[in-house]
């Protein structure tokens, strides 16, 4: 298996750039010619965020590489690079706001829909109004604001709805002819939470879930074989990412494998195992009572952004499910 395992993982950066820089790449697609990123390197950045939102990009700053005072002498001091000492400023306010450390690595997605959300403005971090910290004149000048104003659509890669609505179409008729479906593990608790025991009987707008509710009813027997990552209710997301089967939601990124992975321990089974929907359900309702140990982590604690909880950490429609049955 380790041998099909993708490259592109979240561990491993496309882009490095200096955490300030960040606000840079919005900067200059709102007209500003930043002195703070070469302009090459940013339209170079700036092309590979429009082509693929799973790019990965490292924050980092040389904020602790700073020497040991007694290393260095009044002269040094002296010929200290000022702007630099401005540009560490940047880079910790930068990662502080956003609630991380030098050397992290988010997917590009991910990390402007956080600066949006927490930066509304360069100007505090780019420039001052303290003699000798006036920093970047830019910080006023709107540009950043501007690009904020349209979302993160307006730097990274987003589908058409014209792509999605035609890949539901795909992907129900493949639901509805397969021999056997693929769902990843938690989200046939998703499906159970969307059904809240016939509440939602509904189509959903970013899923196929559904649908695979609808296959499943008609065919209790219908195989489901479990996958770790994107499933066949994946594939009209907005975060669904075609060329490389990635899940570049903001939400999505790495708490859904952990909750993957909790299902599967829970109902002791393996990726690629295959059961019979009923019996896969009955399996399910037997072992997990509750969302609490899944999608509320059992202590309903948000460590970070990344680990937010998705609702509420236990979700009543999926105990309505569980007490109705699906069938």
């Amino acid at each position: 298996m380790r041998k099909h395992n993708v490259v592109d993982g979240l561990c491993k950066a496309t882009i490095t750039i200096r955490a300030h820089q960040l606000l840079s790449t919005v900067c200059i697609v709102g007209g500003a010619e930043c002195p703070l990123l070469e302009q090459e390197k940013a339209q170079e950045i700036l092309n590979q965020l429009k082509s693929d939102p799973t790019l990965t990009i490292r924050l980092e700053s040389n904020a602790d590489e700073i020497p040991h005072y007694t290393t260095l002498d009044i002269e040094d001091y002296a010929r200290m690079d000022r702007q630099e000492v401005f540009n560490r400023k940047r880079d910790l306010d930068v990662l502080q706001r956003l609630g991380l450390v030098p050397g992290s690595v988010r997917r590009a997605r991910y990390l402007y829909e956080l600066l949006f959300e927490r930066v509304p403005s360069p100007d505090g971090i780019c420039a001052y109004d303290t003699p000798g910290w006036e920093g970047c004149p830019l910080a006023q000048s709107g540009a950043y604001e501007s690009i904020r104003a349209q979302g993160w659509q307006a730097l990274v890669y987003s589908r058409s709805e014209e792509e999605m609505q035609e890949y539901r179409r795909h992907n129900v008729a493949e639901i509805d002819n397969s021999e056997r479906l693929y769902v990843r593990p938690h989200h046939l608790m998703c499906l159970c939470c969307g059904y809240a025991g016939g509440q939602g009987d509904a189509p959903r707008p970013n899923d196929t879930l559904y649908e695979i509710y609808q296959r499943i009813r008609r065919d209790p027997e219908v195989p489901i074989t479990l996958v770790e990552g994107c499933c066949m209710a994946c594939d009209c997301c907005d975060g669904f990412h075609p060329k490389t089967g990635r899940c570049v939601h903001s939400c999505g990124l790495i708490r859904d494998y952990k909750k993957d992975l909790d299902v599967f321990q829970k109902l002791g089974l393996m990726p690629g195992d295959t059961m019979k929907a009923r019996e896969l359900f009955d399996l399910l309702f037997e072992r997990i009572p509750s969302t609490w140990g899944i999608c509320g982590y059992g202590d309903g604690m948000v460590t970070s952004e990344e680990w937010k909880i998705c609702g509420t950490a236990s979700h009543k429609g999926y105990e309505l499910t569980r007490e109705t049955g699906l069938f």
